[in-house]
């Protein structure tokens, strides 16, 4: 059995993507990259995954970024690195342009790329034995503009500056002080409990109204040009001609749960 994987399970609603390689503190190889875009874009085309959580095997870490074992055959030099980086770039974009929420349940380390990924999420929550951090500099690689961004969009510059210079780990207190995580839990056990309760909360919103929210955010924060706001209209339009904003207006009359279809 192949010991570094990502894993995704799909149960009422909720598309559980867990980074599967606790001896490497579920570092991620090549090979889990690309199982983690294919994992993505599944989650993207399946109508019963209504919201995305990823979380780390072990007791260990949520992930601890590249796994540099590989470094010496697949990222000696530019060339390679640029081969290598772009299958985080496949990554990266899908998770940017996921419609489905995301939350991050962390729990241990979560570093470079594994806290550039967990930074895509819409939601981040912590236990308080939970590290973050940017080592970049302890080990001599480059913190790419497109990975600065990620940081600047949540924490701001002056603390972006801090975190990556000096390439420290910080903990439930600073991840608290910066603003990385939404909330802290006090243990796993409460991370688990929080994590499943938030994601079930999610899952039972309308899909709709969650992917026009999304991509309003998307191109709110737009750094590549002007925000597109008619295709955060167009799909804000969607949801005034849906299925879904009808039977939200019939629940509440009726005083009941709705039941979203996505349609």
């Amino acid at each position: 059995m192949n010991e570094a994987r990502i894993r995704l399970d799909v149960e009422d609603g909720i598309a559980r993507l867990t980074f599967d390689h606790p001896r490497r503190l579920n570092a991620i190889t090549a090979a889990m990259w690309r199982e983690l875009a294919e994992a993505l874009a599944r989650v993207e085309a399946d109508p019963a995954a209504r919201v995305l959580l990823l979380e780390g095997a072990g007791e260990r870490a949520f992930c601890t970024g590249n796994d540099i074992s590989e470094f010496e055959t697949l990222r000696a030099d530019p060339e390679a690195a640029a081969r290598y980086n772009e299958l985080q770039h496949v990554v990266a974009a899908r998770l940017r342009d996921l419609t489905k929420p995301a939350i991050a349940a962390i729990h241990g380390h979560c570093l470079g790329a594994g806290m550039e990924i967990a930074l895509m999420c819409d939601l981040r929550l912590c236990s308080a034995e939970a590290t973050m951090g940017v080592p970049a500099v302890k080990l001599g690689l480059p913190y790419r503009a497109e990975d600065i961004v990620k940081l600047l969009d949540v924490i701001g510059e002056a603390a972006a500056r801090e975190m990556v210079l000096l390439g420290r780990r910080h903990g439930a207190e600073d991840i608290r002080r910066l603003g990385l995580a939404h909330r802290i839990l006090p243990d796993r056990a409460a991370l688990r409990e929080e994590a499943r309760s938030m994601a079930e909360e999610l899952a039972t919103n309308a899909p709709l109204s969650l992917a026009a929210a999304k991509i309003a955010f998307r191109e709110l924060a737009r750094r590549d040009g002007p925000p597109d706001l008619a295709r955060a209209q167009a799909w804000a339009d969607r949801c005034y001609a849906s299925e879904d904003y009808a039977e939200g207006r019939r629940a509440k009359l009726d005083k009941r749960p709705p039941r979203f279809t996505g349609s």
